[in-house]
């Protein structure tokens, strides 16, 4: 009896203790987001890197010049993207007049129409062309923060990356051997894990994002490289980013388009969405990530009440690195196999 009181006790605590750390964690998440946002993205976007630059490393090329080169280009296509992003919106702007005024035809064309017993009413819907220009000027808003956002970004980047090659030997120096081989071990997980999936998810989201710009352009789509832009962002965002990335081309195919063309550019769209992010990723990643999939939906929504469309884009990368730390440490195995899709395989004596 004793015993179990005092394991108990023990099994108490540690729930207190992570009761208590989750707590101070959300506060900090909440209210330092300037800071931690962009040094999270940072490392994420260095694991990203970190291959291509051993990569020219091991063929002659010294590693922090490696470093700038992919860095480098990095920034070069980021800013590239942003340009043609910036003339594509200002082009999709100029028809907005046109977008609304046919809205408000499709509106009226469907209003009192009764299916399968239900009559429609529509009334309220209708959108001026002063609220899609208001939506346009907001959007350009968000575009701005996100810029001001990656320069941060960047800047973060280089201090890792100075940071990153020596913190191994410094580790080493620190701490005893069984402790360093331990967080060796972790680091190593968690490099792995974030790495692979930013990577196989990158691919399958600018594949998807090609995709859909060929699409879109090929039919004559307005804006259609703000769609394919918004699709590859969106595409981090598990189970209904890819779903809400279709939306605006697709309301647009119905308003330019006739029914039939429209529903086969709809069509093409979700078979794309579907071949990239049913078939190719999960051959991509081979095996899952092992988190459940109404885990993933929380988090999901967790990190979107944190930090909106860029909690949603890094929620799962969030998820990985969590998981392999709690399955590191004895106390909080127990969650990360609460938190696993499948059940841990048993050895039998």
């Amino acid at each position: 009896m004793s015993q179990f009181s005092d394991d108990f006790q023990s099994r108490l605590k540690t729930l207190s203790n992570g009761a208590i750390f989750l707590t101070i964690l959300v506060l900090a998440l909440i209210h330092l987001r300037s800071v931690i946002e962009p040094f999270i993205i940072a490392i994420f976007i260095y694991f990203l890197l970190a291959p291509g630059a051993h990569w020219l490393n091991d063929r002659g090329v010294p590693l922090f010049p490696a470093y700038a080169l992919v860095v480098s280009a990095l920034a070069g296509a980021f800013m590239m993207v942003g340009m043609w992003l910036y003339q594509d919106v200002s082009s999709f702007a100029e028809g907005i007049p046109e977008y609304s005024l046919k809205l408000d035809e499709l509106i009226l064309k469907w209003e009192g129409k009764s299916i399968l017993g239900f009559t429609l009413s529509l009334e309220g819907l209708s959108v001026s062309s002063e609220q899609l220009e208001a939506t346009l000027l907001s959007t350009f808003g968000e575009i701005g923060n996100f810029v001001s956002l990656m320069i941060t970004v960047f800047v973060f980047l280089i201090f890792i990356i100075f940071e990153a090659e020596s913190l191994p030997t410094r580790v080493a120096a620190a701490y005893p051997t069984e402790i360093n081989d331990h967080l060796k071990e972790m680091i190593a997980d968690m490099s792995d894990g974030v790495y692979r999936y930013v990577r196989v998810k990158t691919i399958v989201s600018f594949g998807t994002a090609f995709v859909t710009a060929i699409i879109l352009f090929t039919m004559g789509v307005p804006g259609w490289f703000l769609w394919s832009a918004l699709t590859f962002i969106l595409n981090y965002v598990p189970i209904i980013g890819s779903l809400i990335a279709m939306i605006p081309p697709s309301i647009l195919a119905i308003l330019l388009f006739d029914p039939t063309v429209a529903i086969a550019v709809i069509t093409v769209l979700i078979i794309n969405q579907q071949v990239w992010g049913q078939f190719i990723e999960n051959k991509m990643f081979g095996t899952s990530l092992d988190i459940s999939p109404i885990v993933l939906l929380l988090v999901t929504v967790f990190w979107y009440w944190l930090w909106g469309i860029m909690g949603m884009v890094l929620a799962i990368p969030m998820a990985v690195v969590a998981k392999i730390i709690l399955s590191k440490i004895p106390e909080t195995r127990p969650l990360s196999i609460l938190l696993s899709e499948r059940a841990p395989m048993v050895e039998e004596e």
